[in-house]
């Protein structure tokens, strides 16, 4: 009885394990980055983790920009010089918030992703979050952060 309940734990480890593991690699990214002026976002040092990091956020522009939440980012590894999506797990769900990012005003944002892309192998990444300037009704313009990080 003791084998038959330790084997079962074992296959349901290995089930958790392959269903959490590392994530897919998939399409390369061919879009600009970081091309917005005076708004940056730079990973806070040492908090670059397999599940997870902080990212500070700083506009130092005069205008409005706006964001979505801690859960709204993506994430891209470096392969042969070229910048890969990686795949979530699953489906993704959330909810519609926004954040402003006032002028001068630093914020820092804990990103997790260990439930949607699993835990990252040594590598080198980034993290990726849309923002937009905000000016009036239908007058934004939006443009793609990165914040690159090491894993070892």
């Amino acid at each position: 009885m003791k084998k038959l309940f330790l084997s079962l734990a074992l296959l349901g480890l290995l089930t958790l394990t392959a269903c959490y593991g590392a994530p897919k690699v998939g399409d390369a990214f061919e879009g600009e980055v970081n091309n917005y002026e005076g708004v940056t976002m730079t990973v806070v040092e040492g908090t670059a983790m397999p599940g997870g990091v902080t990212v500070e956020v700083l506009n130092t522009t005069e205008a409005e920009i706006n964001s979505g939440n801690q859960h709204d980012f993506g994430l891209q590894m470096e392969q042969d010089g070229r910048w890969h999506w990686l795949e979530r797990k699953g489906e993704f769900a959330n909810t519609a918030e926004a954040y402003i990012f006032s002028t001068d005003e630093s914020r820092e944002l804990a990103l997790t992703w260990s439930s949607g892309y699993g835990d990252l192998k040594p590598g080198h990444y980034r993290v990726t979050k849309w923002f937009f300037e905000y000016r009036a009704p239908g007058d934004t313009t939006d443009f793609l952060l990165t914040a690159e990080f090491t894993l070892e």
